[in-house]
């Protein structure tokens, strides 16, 4: 959630133009209001509306803004609703000093009271501008910047990131609270921002930091130091070898749409890697845990979900899978130090997953196994081993290249460890790998050319439906509710996704004469779903079928674009190949609809809040 960029030049005074185009690579972290404070002959320009980067831009002129350095943010709102008032960045008491941040404060109503009681002006129901009024409050103490930002962090209760300056003085200040935080230093600028995006604009040296830091950018550099103690840390940087083009569109009318293209590729990505990654390392930690938690969030949790099916038919290895947010109410006395927490997020910087990190660290519960996307993420640098998901940069909010990614993974460490115990023999073991490896990047491609007019023609008859649901058993349970979220996320129809067995159970009782219901299957489990399927039927219920061609199933849908057919394989890709269809289903639904599915409403990519 959110996204803020600051930058110092060295003899720049286009600093408008340059803060809107690294913020345009942001658009994905938050787009409910923009803003950009630049700073020239020692005043401070702010402006700021609701909306995105170009349409602010174009309102404003935030491209015309000029000045030598300055913060950008982008705003996914949470402390207050979008509006001007609340966009960032913000002033402190006077317009010398200027901010923004991203995160949330869990002590905004009691330190916000504390501060107006004490003399500040706030204008905001914002948190963010409580973090510039922090160092402001420093600042009248102890007139020194460095000591004031410091200072703040102490009244600033939760997990942020800010960047603050002062008009007078010609650095930028930045800290990481737990958020996200990554730094820069191009041939005449230094850049601190939320995400590696932002920053490949302007180069590929970079600095990740880590909780607890602090930098200070001038025209020349970047300095690293801790926040406890001020004290000034060797941090030296590194040449990121992500490709910035990797966040253009490439011709197609959305990223979502060239993310879906893009996982033939991934398959043969994340494969080369892991196994070129010596993963017994990461089967041990599976085998050696007396206890298996995989916990994740939204479409990591779907994948989590086909996950544990993938250990129990493969390994024969119980994984209990559990949403972040719910894990510590839930599971959190269980833990022993012989448990294991595999922890999936993409951005590795989720919070609902960072306190389960957070609680398995700080207690010596057990160990704890990274799968992540975002190299120099919060995550990757404090589990204790760590799986790339080997995806580059997914912009789109929704997931669809990383939740495939992340399946894959899955299979391939079911499929070691089965070898490993026993449950799988060698020759087993090895002919799913080759199929992985092999087989699937081609019949992935497959199933893209071969549903992409078929969903697009099924959802022009979905345009009108408000309701449905969708329904999957044993191995494609995971991906009916990963069908479902698409659907919710980027369409705006309620769509809930379920086991089909369960519907029997209370559900059943929504179907109408024509209401739309959606079955996954695989060769293996079709003779169940039929089952289901006819509970809908005989109620005039519409059944659709996603999965193989099966000659029993096609009494059971009435028209041709009900069925949409995956390319034959082996009944453990089924669910692999299975999601492929309800991903183009929603991405073409929600295009017909009017909306544009890389920017959902209400949503965010990185949700760095509890």
């Amino acid at each position: 959630m959110c996204g803020i960029t600051g930058i110092v030049g060295r003899s720049r005074n286009d600093i408008g133009r340059i803060l809107v185009e690294c913020s345009r690579k942001l658009t994905y972290r938050g787009y409910d209001s923009v803003g950009v404070a630049a700073v020239n002959n020692g005043k401070v320009d702010l402006r700021k509306n609701v909306g995105t980067v170009d349409a602010v831009d174009s309102e404003l002129g935030l491209s015309e803004m000029i000045g030598d350095r300055g913060i950008a943010q982008l705003r996914w709102a949470t402390y207050g609703a979008p509006t001007i008032i609340n966009a960032q960045p913000h002033f402190g008491c006077e317009e010398v000093f200027y901010g923004a941040h991203n995160g949330n404060l869990h002590n905004y109503y009691e330190y916000r009271k504390e501060l107006v009681e004490t003399g500040h002006i706030v204008r905001s129901e914002n948190d963010g501008e409580l973090c510039v009024h922090a160092v402001d409050k420093y600042y009248e103490s102890t007139g020194d910047m460095f000591d004031a930002v410091r200072f703040s962090t102490r009244d600033l209760k939760g997990a942020f990131a800010f960047a603050v300056g002062r008009a007078d003085e010609p650095e930028i200040y930045a800290v990481k609270m737990g958020s996200s935080l990554v730094a820069g230093i191009a041939e005449n600028d230094t850049i601190v921002s939320s995400d590696l995006p932002s920053i490949l604009p302007l180069t590929n040296n970079v600095l990740y930091l880590q909780d607890s830091e602090m930098v200070v950018l001038t025209p020349d550099e970047v300095k690293v130091y801790r926040v406890e103690d001020g004290k000034q840390l060797n941090r030296i940087p590194e040449i990121s070898n992500v490709d910035a083009r990797a966040a253009e569109k490439g011709g197609y009318p959305h990223f979502m749409l060239k993310e879906i293209h893009e996982q033939p590729q991934i398959v043969r990505d994340v494969m080369g890697l892991i196994q070129k990654s010596k993963p017994e390392k990461w089967i041990q930690m599976i085998e050696d845990a007396s206890s298996r938690y995989l916990v994740a969030c939204g479409s990591s949790h779907n994948a989590g979900i086909v996950g544990t099916y993938f250990f129990n038919r493969l390994a024969g290895v119980p994984i209990t899978p559990v949403i972040g947010g719910q894990f510590e109410p839930m599971c959190g006395n269980t833990l022993t130090d012989e448990s294991l927490c595999i922890l999936v997020s993409q951005s590795g910087e989720t919070k609902d997953i960072l306190n389960v990190l957070n609680h398995v660290r700080n207690n010596n519960l057990g160990k704890t196994l990274g799968i992540l996307n975002v190299v120099g993420s919060t995550l990757m640098f404090n589990a204790d081993s760590y799986i790339p998901m080997a995806c580059g940069y997914e912009i789109s909010v929704p997931a669809t290249k990383t939740y495939y990614s992340q399946s894959v993974i899955f299979a391939y460490l079911a499929t070691r460890l089965g070898e490993r115990n026993g449950h799988l023999d060698s020759q087993e073991a090895k002919q799913f790998i080759h199929q992985l490896e092999n087989e699937l990047p081609i019949l992935t491609q497959k199933t893209i050319d071969k549903t992409g007019i078929l969903t697009k023609d099924l959802a022009r008859t979905l345009m009108d439906t408000p309701d449905l649901y969708c329904l999957g058993y044993g191995l494609t349970d995971g991906v009916a509710r990963e069908g479902a979220l698409k659907i919710k996320e980027i369409c705006y129809n309620h769509c809930e996704g379920m086991y089909s067995s369960e519907f029997k159970h209370g559900p059943l009782s929504i179907v109408t004469d024509g209401y739309p219901v959606i079955f996954i299957t695989t060769t293996e489990d079709s003779w169940m779903i039929i089952n289901h399927i006819n509970e809908v039927a005989c109620r005039g219920g519409r059944t659709i079928i996603v999965g193989e061609r099966e000659e029993k199933l096609e009494p059971y849908v009435a028209n041709t674009i009900d069925y949409l057919e995956v390319p034959s394989s082996s009944p453990l890709l089924n669910p692999l190949l299975d999601v492929i269809p309800l991903q183009l289903l929603s991405y073409y639904l929600s295009v017909d609809k009017g909306i544009n599915p890389d920017l959902p409403r209400n949503l965010s990519k990185t949700l760095t809040v509890d």
